[in-house]
């Protein structure tokens, strides 16, 4: 191993309950009358200016992208600067591959300032070699144009590579790149890691045995 990817949201951070809670508030400040549980799904796979898409065509029309935005983000801003924290053992995990002189980067959904933030705040910032945003490159972790981008830029090889994730789709999407894969697993993908047979773990104080 020489490279790895993380994904960022509940793979290196802990932070889904962020997104949920301020698409859960729009809902209410639109009186969307839909549980957010059952929306998870269809949202999980989605970039958040995605989600947004969809929320406008299906339910409300009359709001526009920037206002939802502008609605959402003031939350998550404020909780990626002071409050998520880092998945159990990521900080010590990253510090000891970058001593190692393992090229490392985040390939996530989220945006590159987002990503950036909490980072810095978690002290890995400094360790990755790129964040590679879906969102800025406008590509998709359902495609692998994305993995295929970042393994180019980072002059590395499938085989030489591991992706850390906690969505099915996307180890789907790196896994037919020919990338190992190990899943961060939570009670919404353990049924899916297990039915695809998946190498998972808890956190990353569990690595010993993979790596």
């Amino acid at each position: 191993m020489s490279t790895i990817l993380f994904d960022l949201d509940d793979t290196l951070i802990q932070s889904m309950y962020v997104w949920e809670d301020a698409i859960t508030a729009l809902f209410k400040e639109l009186h969307i009358d839909m549980d957010f549980e059952r929306a998870k799904q269809t949202f999980m796979a989605k970039r958040f200016s995605e989600v947004l898409v969809y929320i406008k065509k299906y339910f409300y029309p009359h709001a526009t992208i920037q206002q939802m935005n502008d609605f959402c983000m003031a939350f998550v801003i404020d909780q990626y600067q002071h409050h998520v924290p880092a998945t159990k053992g990521a900080v010590k995990f990253v510090h000891e591959q970058a001593k190692k002189g393992t090229t490392m980067a985040v390939v996530t959904s989220n945006d590159f300032h987002l990503t950036k933030t909490v980072l810095q705040r978690l002290d890995m910032y400094d360790s990755m070699k790129e964040i590679f945003s879906a969102e800025e490159l406008h590509m998709t972790k359902r495609e692998p144009e994305i993995y295929e981008y970042a393994l180019n830029k980072l002059n590395a090889q499938p085989k030489d590579t591991i992706v850390f994730e906690d969505s099915m789709y996307a180890i789907e999407t790196a896994r037919s790149l020919g990338i190992r894969c190990i899943g961060i697993e939570n009670d919404w993908n353990r049924r899916d890691f297990m039915k695809n047979h998946v190498e998972t773990i808890h956190d990353f104080t569990e690595l010993h045995s993979f790596l």
